[in-house]
């Protein structure tokens, strides 16, 4: 959130920083007496551009004695980030033109070379005061909404990574497997870069669930998520809750081979943490994993390696469960 103060409410006077020359200061302190609408504010110059951002004037009055220069104090005022627009006003009874002209040149609003009646400070400083405050809620304005856009940016960004994640697991989704699958299918095939994918699937997980409960189904399936991310040695490397029991591994710039070698990892790790299975015949959780590799091409589609995995699959359960089976798609 910004640092910057809010803007006082729209009937609060508006604040004027007169910035030097004390003998005019009760003169216009005076004047201002009765002026509801107007707070004045006694400063330096020095003072005004060090606290420009906290006091936030709607007008500023740059008041001289003698034969006092006002340039250089307008284009320090116009290169500061709180005071670049903010209307200055000139008093300076012994300016004469070149003083007048040089005011302007640099950046002055207005310029007085006499003390004014009331009347007609009162209607100059109001003036500028509408233009200043007018100003100054531009300014909020548009801070809030940069501020409301980072916070919705920041919310869409969550809600984005959120919306790839498996709520049980904690791993990318079917959904956000399938965004980055394309995404490096595409790269695979312009830089003629082999592909791999890896099909997971619990062995009779449908039995184990169904003796030992939901929760205990739902704690093997997030261990299962965990030996899978730990096998992944790069960023490339992706893991994900594909279907149910079933999750996927993508390899990109990774040959049947390596992939293959992935795979018997994930299997040897999972048979290592040894969960136990009801079924009398498996005793431990074991999973059967489908591989398939490819090199790209403008005619095949990622939908090819995914039914070659899930041949590669099925031909491991037909082969007795807790093992590899590999394709080339």
């Amino acid at each position: 959130m910004s640092n910057v103060p809010a803007l006082a409410s729209l009937n609060s006077p508006s604040r004027v920083l007169l910035v030097g020359a004390p003998p005019f200061a009760s003169a216009l302190r005076e004047m201002l007496a009765g002026a509801d609408d107007l707070e004045l504010v006694l400063t330096d110059a020095v003072q005004a551009l060090a606290q420009a951002a906290s006091l936030r004037p709607a007008v500023l009055v740059r008041a001289l004695g003698g034969s006092e220069d006002s340039s250089e104090f307008i284009r320090a005022c116009r290169a500061h980030a709180a005071l670049a627009g903010v209307p200055l006003v000139v008093l300076a009874p012994n300016g004469g033109n070149a003083g007048r002209d040089a005011a302007f040149a640099a950046g002055a609003s207005d310029y007085l070379s006499e003390l004014p009646t009331q009347t007609e400070l009162l209607a100059r400083l109001r003036y500028h005061a509408a233009a200043g405050r007018a100003l100054l809620e531009r300014d909020d304005a548009l801070r809030r909404l940069l501020e409301t856009q980072a916070l919705l940016a920041r919310a869409q960004s969550e809600l984005d990574r959120i919306d790839g994640v498996d709520g049980l697991t904690g791993i990318p989704n079917r959904r956000r497997f399938d965004q980055v699958a394309q995404g490096e299918w595409q790269r695979a095939r312009r830089n003629g870069q082999p592909l791999s994918l890896l099909v997971c699937d619990v062995d009779s997980f449908g039995y184990f669930n169904h003796r030992l409960g939901r929760e205990a189904g739902d704690l093997c399936l997030r261990k299962m998520a965990g030996v899978l991310t730990g096998q992944l040695k790069r960023p490339s490397d992706l893991a994900a809750r594909y279907d149910g029991k079933q999750f996927a591994i993508l390899l990109p710039d990774t040959g049947l081979d390596g992939a293959v070698q992935v795979a018997e990892s994930c299997r040897a790790a999972l048979e290592r943490l040894a969960l136990s299975h009801p079924l009398p015949e498996r005793r431990i959780v074991t999973m059967s994993v489908g591989v398939a590799s490819t090199l790209p091409s403008e005619n095949g589609e990622f939908d090819d390696v995914l039914a070659r995995a899930a041949e590669a699959v099925h031909a491991a359960k037909s082969r007795g469960r807790n093992r590899v089976a590999a394709f080339r798609a």
